[in-house]
């Protein structure tokens, strides 16, 4: 699996941009496979690595990748020249980059492909608006229900106190604003 953030997973543990994990028994520590692994890539951590250090960075395979992922920020819809051109000069010798700034071209030029995207963007926004407005609905729902429930258990409980000191259902159906056969009801519940 290959997690491509824009944000530190782990921002206590490590200010590495690149972190690899694999599933160990917690006993013995054998791995699960030698083939199951699980990539973070941080490309908020590359940025800053990239600007501090461009030489350590460019020692790691997935530099050129993870510039190409970096250099447009979606948010602010800018840029990075300075990363475009670097990667400009990549491309003069390894194909594999060439071609994949070709197909990028490509596709955010052709009105089709930008269509296609933004519109998928915009699914994907709305789920996830519906989700967090679905999550809030069960918030509030579930507190209604819990202080309705803790409302009625705060009754009978008064209703069984007061049944304990000698009170009439008459008399506690008269204080609690309840009919006597609503008092006798809550008792049997």
């Amino acid at each position: 699996m290959i997690a491509i953030l824009n944000y530190p997973l782990f921002p206590h543990e490590t200010d590495r941009f690149h972190t690899v994990f694999h599933i160990r028994e917690d006993e013995e520590q054998f791995l699960w496979s030698h083939h199951l692994e699980f990539h973070v890539l941080d490309l908020s951590q590359f940025m800053v690595k990239w600007k501090k250090y461009r030489r350590d960075v460019k020692q790691s395979p997935e530099w050129p990748w993870l510039m190409m992922l970096s250099a447009v920020d979606s948010r602010t819809k800018k840029i990075d020249e300075e990363m475009v051109r670097e990667l400009e000069g990549v491309a003069m010798t390894e194909q594999e980059i060439l071609e994949a700034l070709e197909e990028w071209q490509n596709l955010s030029v052709d009105p089709e492909n930008r269509y296609a995207y933004e519109m998928r963007l915009k699914w994907l926004l709305d789920q996830l608006s519906n989700i967090r407005g679905s999550r809030e609905e069960g918030l509030k729902e579930g507190l209604k229900r819990g202080l309705e429930q803790g409302r009625e258990e705060g009754i009978k409980e008064a209703i069984r106190k007061m049944i304990e000191k000698g009170m009439s259902a008459a008399d506690i159906a008269n204080l609690l604003d309840l009919t006597e056969e609503e008092v006798n009801e809550r008792l049997k519940g």
